[in-house]
């Protein structure tokens, strides 16, 4: 059955674990048995120095005194250590890149000069579907006159209408037969169509440029004042909320691939590490293939943005597999560096905290392999450590003090 390391509050923690005379009473146990037993077979009297070494012996010399009410004033946190299971672990960069959809172009559909509707319209400000971002002026242009085109579609339009109006009346009196009423119809249709459409995205000056989606203007390509050809893009609009991962990993990792489990993510300048489930995100493909410009195999991800993320920006990424392999591993959070070297602090007793030497294997971002310097079963800090090593520098409790044996 599939073992899990798991956390308590520090107040259910502080209720499970012994307290610091009843490890005593503990070892007093111990001892007067093997006193007996010693005394029944040589006669030696052991007496309260062996039981104080015993107890030295038990907590070591790293001990640091951190109550009951500062853990909980804290937040501080304690797990169990147990053996769970721990996949491999592709460590790499990933490039965050907007998702199919997520962002949209609009372009010029005349050449002219632009006009900002706004003048503070910038990048990042925030826009609605269909509102009007630009002016692209054509009036007194020789070639391409929007003014006159538009003029050209309204007399059109409205010769068309009263045709196909009076065709309507004369069919009935069998004067225009019912072709010609059909044909009169589809030109006015025809002419309809093209006058609204420059009437809806053209003024007189000339056309309109409108937000393709609602979001935020992620870039704009023109200036205020600047000529554009037709069909050149004038602004970027994105939605910012469903984004992609795309990371490359080497060829060695292909087999890995097909049994991932989950990405936990790391954002420059952040602490906090997000997981693929927080952001409602899944695999969407890995490559099959490499090719001699890139020997990579490209691995792309969908999330859904919290706002954490920003487009174009690269993050740390840790890829976990699927495995049977079982390994002791605790919170990252509860792992503090000293002169080159780590270590935890183990509970042992209420209110004291031994601070342990460890080995580190592999890391998924969140929790650590530990491959020496723990137990399965002991309790550590799991969040909170640091707090408890800023109490060290106050001097280490004597694990002798305050009882009376």
């Amino acid at each position: 059955m599939k073992k899990i390391a798991f956390v308590l509050s520090a107040a259910l923690v502080f209720s499970l674990t012994p307290s610091c005379h009843q490890a005593h009473d503990h070892d007093h146990d111990h001892e007067a048995e093997e006193h007996e037993h010693h005394e029944h077979h040589d006669g030696h009297e052991h007496g309260h120095e062996h039981s104080h070494e015993h107890e030295h012996h038990h907590h070591g010399d790293n001990v640091i005194q951190f109550s009951n009410a500062q853990g909980l004033k804290v937040g501080l946190a304690l797990e169990k250590v147990q053996y769970s299971d721990f996949g491999q672990v592709i460590r790499t960069t990933a490039q965050v890149l907007p998702s199919q959809g997520d962002e949209r172009e609009a372009t010029a559909t005349a050449a002219g000069v632009v006009v900002f509707a706004n003048p503070n319209l910038v990048e990042g400000a925030a826009v609605k579907a269909g509102q009007t971002l630009f002016e692209i002026q054509s009036s007194g242009m020789a070639d391409n006159n929007m003014s006159v085109r538009l003029q050209e579609a309204s007399a059109n339009y409205n010769v068309a209408k009263a045709d196909y109006e009076r065709k309507q009346k004369l069919v009935e009196s069998r004067i225009v037969s019912q072709a010609d009423l059909e044909r009169s119809r589809a030109a006015y249709e025809s002419a309809k169509a093209t006058y609204d459409n420059l009437r809806n995205n053209f003024s007189q000056n000339g056309s309109v440029v409108r937000a393709p989606i609602s979001g935020y203007v992620k870039s704009i390509n023109v200036r205020n004042g600047g000529f554009v050809e037709t069909g050149r893009s004038v602004v970027t609009v994105a939605q910012n909320r469903d984004l992609q991962l795309r990371a490359e990993v080497a060829p060695r990792y292909y087999a890995a691939l097909k049994n991932i489990t989950g990405v936990n993510i790391r954002v420059a300048g952040s602490d906090s590490v997000l997981t693929l489930a927080d952001l409602h995100g899944s695999l969407v493909s890995y490559g099959k293939a490499t090719g001699t410009d890139n020997p990579l195999i490209p691995v792309t991800f969908r999330v859904r943005n919290t706002g954490s993320l920003l487009s174009g920006s690269f993050v740390s990424i840790y890829i976990t597999t699927a495995s049977d392999r079982q390994v002791l591993t605790v919170a990252n959070d509860g792992i503090v560096e000293e002169m080159g070297n780590c270590f935890v602090f183990v509970k042992v007793c209420q209110e004291e905290y031994e601070k342990r030497l460890v080995t580190l294997g592999a890391t998924d971002g969140l929790r650590t392999e530990i491959t020496s310097g723990l137990k399965e079963g002991e309790w550590v800090v799991s969040h909170g450590a640091s707090m408890v090593k800023l109490a060290q520098g106050v001097g280490a409790l004597d694990p002798h003090a305050g009882h009376v044996h």
